[in-house]
């Protein structure tokens, strides 16, 4: 699991007057909206005695403790201590509090330090807020991690096989050469597609006939998420994005959409999710058995073919990211922290204040790794 990335805390729709709990990373946070609408992400510890803030209450815009009533602001900084109305606040009475950004319907929080000029950009996907669209959305839980998810979502070659019954083909699972394009941040490739021809008006029955999909499989660390868009050759299009946000390191949900340019009707938007669901709880039924259940961190204990290139991208990338120094270090989690001390990702403002109670979550020692 990686700090320093944007992450789906959840749809703009759910949050809204009261508190939200929220985890994400393996930490609990609390998300909530200021009196002027602003979406907001905090840790959910409270500096003084570890209650929950999530479980406490809203009182404007701050968030009030349940366990003694402290009180912090949506910088995170503590505002008041009733027992002692009078004493000076304490400079580390104060949690960390997340940039935050409402786009595509979403919520989306940075969970790490880097100043805003080092961030990277979020994904673009403009089609959501597109009129001749439209969009349906949803949400998946699954018992597998974040980046066998994410290759999962990129990789064409296991359609045949888990997929038979709603795209894939199995008789023919050949993947044609292709070219990836890939930066720090995010990869793509174009593919042709085969699938059995669909019959009736919502395609549900196969013929014997033969399409040709136009595909376009991607990945973005923002989110982290994948995209996907396809076009038939009668000039529909769908276009899907999956954020998948670590929970902890072997469960993730997924906040999806999907978009389609035919058969718009709202009538219709129950099948279409459905059908979207259904596809998800095929790849779960693979993914929770997958050993092991983290990508290894070596290429070389799996076998990896041509078709395999937009996976491959994908594990370069996040493990350049892992040598930036990013990856929360999971064993010296359980050893030191779980159950004994609390911990946090490390904020924006821990660059400029140094006091803090809780001290930020460890990473892994990328100069002990490499000696």
């Amino acid at each position: 699991m990686l700090t320093n990335l944007w992450y789906v805390v959840l749809p703009s729709s759910q949050l809204t007057d009261g508190l939200m709990p929220v985890q994400l990373l393996g930490q609990p946070f609390v998300a909530f909206r200021d009196d002027a609408g602003v979406a907001h992400v905090l840790s959910d510890i409270c500096v003084h005695r570890g209650g929950s803030l999530s479980a406490g209450s809203k009182v404007g815009n701050s968030v009030q403790c349940p366990y003694h009533g402290w009180r912090f602001g949506a910088d995170g900084v503590c505002s008041q201590i009733p027992a002692q109305p009078d004493l000076r606040i304490p400079a580390k009475a104060r949690v960390d509090a997340y940039p935050t950004l409402e786009r595509y319907g979403w919520i989306w929080a940075f969970l790490g330090d880097l100043p805003e000029s080092e961030r990277p950009a979020l994904p673009t996907l403009d089609w959501i807020d597109d009129p001749a669209i439209r969009v349906v959305a949803g949400h998946f839980d699954w018992q597998a991690s974040w980046d066998r998810i994410i290759e999962n979502g990129l990789d064409f070659a296991h359609a045949p096989f888990v997929h038979g019954s709603t795209f894939g083909d199995p008789d023919h699972p050949e993947i044609e050469s292709f070219e990836v394009d890939s930066d720090a941040w995010s990869g793509s490739a174009q593919m042709l597609m085969r699938r059995p021809a669909r019959k009736g008006l919502l395609r549900r029955k196969s013929s014997t006939e033969f399409v040709s999909v136009a595909t376009v499989p991607g990945f973005h660390l923002s989110g982290p998420c994948t995209t996907l868009e396809l076009e038939l050759p009668n000039g529909w299009r769908i276009y899907i994005v999956s954020a998948h946000v670590p929970i902890d390191a072997n469960r993730t949900r997924t906040w999806w959409m999907m978009g389609r340019t035919f058969l718009r009707s709202r009538l219709l938007d129950r099948r279409f999710i459905a059908s979207n669901i259904r596809i998800f709880e095929q790849d779960h039924a693979v993914l929770k058995n997958v050993r092991p259940e983290r990508v290894p961190d070596s290429f070389q204990q799996e076998v990896s073919l041509k078709s395999d290139a937009l996976q491959i991208a994908f594990r370069k990338d996040v493990q350049a990211l892992e040598q930036r120094g990013w990856r929360i270090d999971e064993e010296r989690l359980a050893r030191t922290f779980t159950g004994r001390k609390a911990c946090a990702i490390p904020s924006p403002e821990r660059r400029q204040i140094r006091a803090w109670a809780i001290e930020p979550i460890p990473l892994v020692d990328i100069t002990h790794e490499s000696e």
